[in-house]
């Protein structure tokens, strides 16, 4: 159920069937290597939160482009919104959409630089919207790379449509430690199986996707810096780039980010752990 394309008079009846949960998708603006469009974290955020709401029905918020992409504006097409506007409008968001009768917030995030962003925004909410449950999640099912592999290759039930020699071409991205990351095997999938035409497969290896390791000291020594991934990544492009895709594999790993996104709506429309400390917490405050 999209927000937007729901009728007034449908509304009441949508947040029923949705048991209060809503998704907010949230990405980001900015580079994906020399191949995958500006809008990936985007696109896959939104398109992956819409599929899974039609296996487990909630109702889908408009897509966010407002993410952290702080200090990478050299590339074109990047867009960078102030600290203080992306707050304000992720609590007006949040407020909105509780006043229209939602009782839990999760925001599905399609780009890794908004995991620290979105823990304090989170956090915060307990003292801006204390009523308001708020929570995150992946839209990629979590658990790593290999994890993921690894269930499409022995899934065949589920999977069926992969072929002995899709599942060796999986089986040997295993094998020889290939690298996902930014612009990487996983969302250049996402992309070819839910927006091809914006991807360029053959500009794949126009770039590196390896690191630098100008700031591999820091990571040594326990310290964060805002410089690091860029300096470390300076094409914004992260993983090995001489890995195979078609079509089926494409396919494969994008449904299983659907099934695990549609499983996280389903635990919090039937867990009832947070509500009710949430009621304990509320009277302590």
């Amino acid at each position: 159920m999209v927000w937007e394309y729901l009728r007034s008079e449908e509304f009441k009846a949508a947040v029923d069937r949705a048991q209060g949960v809503c998704a907010v998708p949230i990405g980001c603006l900015e580079k994906h290597g020399p191949h995958a469009p500006l809008g990936t974290d985007t696109i896959q955020a939104e398109r992956i939160t819409r599929l899974a709401a039609e296996k487990e029905p909630v109702v889908v918020f408009p897509t966010m482009y407002f993410g952290e992409k702080c200090g990478a504006g050299e590339f074109p097409g990047t867009v960078i919104f102030s600290l203080e506007t992306r707050w304000h409008i992720f609590r007006e968001t949040c407020a909105e959409i509780f006043r229209n009768g939602f009782r839990k917030i999760l925001f599905v995030n399609g780009h890794g630089g908004n995991l620290s962003m979105l823990d304090f925004f989170i956090r915060g909410m307990l003292k801006e919207l204390p009523e308001v449950l708020v929570f995150s999640c992946d839209a990629f099912g979590g658990g790593g790379t290999r994890a993921r592999l690894e269930e499409l290759i022995g899934n065949r039930e589920r999977y069926g449509y992969l072929t002995d020699g899709d599942r060796a071409i999986l089986q040997d991205f295993i094998r020889q430690e290939k690298r996902d990351g930014h612009a990487g095997f996983g969302e250049t999938a996402h992309i070819l199986h839910l927006m091809p035409e914006t991807l360029r497969l053959d500009g794949l290896r126009d770039e590196s996707g390896d690191s630098t390791h100008r700031f591999d000291d820091f990571a040594r020594q326990g310290i964060q810096s805002s410089l690091a991934w860029m300096a470390n990544y300076p094409n914004s492009y992260q993983g090995s780039n001489d890995y195979v895709l078609n079509e089926r594999i494409a396919r494969a790993v994008t449904e299983h980010a659907v099934y695990a996104v549609a499983e996280r709506f389903r635990f919090l429309k039937e867990e009832r752990i947070s509500d009710t400390y949430h009621a304990e917490w509320l009277k302590k405050q």
